[in-house]
């Protein structure tokens, strides 16, 4: 099975479960319990990397069989598109938020501020869009497989971190859904909150550029395609 699109699937499928069932309250409850909370993020992150990496070279070895040919705006779309995951990325590490690991809101009127006004979940939706962008460059299984498995992961995760907030901290969380949206831009076009000046710093954009240069620089070496000169 090894270095075929049946092993990448398998390991993408793997990937994917062992995130949703160790989320999921029946498998994760039990564990906190016997396990402490240290000692089963350090097992979850044990587990995650060694599916990751087996997904990787999944990925790296397994054979590519084109489902459509990637056009040059298809692939300006996800050049451009790319900045904005950045953006996302950048943005969700560098503002504080309540739906942090290990961060509770009790007792305490959530107010949505910078990037969190304009979605709820910036760093899975960067995750995601960082995901489509590839599929779309690329345009075959092995790709679809890879990078779909990750974008369904990082919508699901959002999804599932919406629905234990509410159950566990109900108004809190309420009140600051209502400030934000899960969907993109929604609550500002909604009129539920607005961007106030000075809530994104120049320094957390300069840190979105170097990314997305590094990105972008670094894809001929690791990937070897060369993806900055791309004709109109």
């Amino acid at each position: 099975m090894s270095g075929t699109l049946l092993e990448l699937f398998v390991a993408s499928v793997a990937f994917v479960g062992i995130h949703m069932a160790m989320s999921s309250n029946p498998i994760r409850t039990p564990m906190l319990a016997r396990l402490g909370r240290n000692s089963f993020r350090l097992v979850y992150s044990l587990i995650t990397a060694v599916l990751l990496t087996w997904m990787i070279t999944a990925y790296i070895h397994a054979p590519t069989l084109d489902v459509f040919e990637a056009n040059i705006p298809m692939k300006h779309v996800s050049f451009t598109a790319m900045g904005l995951a950045c953006f996302f990325i950048v943005f969700g590490y560098t503002t504080s938020k309540p739906m942090a690991v290990g961060k509770q809101v009790k007792g305490v009127k959530t107010h949505a501020h910078g990037v969190l006004k304009i979605t709820r979940h910036p760093i899975m939706w960067g995750t995601a869009l960082f995901a489509l962008c590839h599929m779309l460059a690329s345009g075959h299984v092995a790709a679809l497989i890879f990078f779909g498995a990750i974008a369904f992961l990082a919508i699901a995760g959002a999804i599932h971190i919406d629905y234990n907030k509410r159950r566990n901290e109900k108004g809190d969380w309420d009140d600051f859904m209502q400030a934000t949206s899960f969907v993109p831009l929604v609550a500002i076009i909604k009129g539920r909150t607005r961007v106030e000046r000075g809530e994104y710093k120049w320094w957390q954009m300069a840190l979105t550029a170097a990314l997305y240069v590094a990105l972008l620089m670094s894809h001929e070496p690791i990937i070897g395609r060369h993806i900055i000169l791309l004709p109109f």
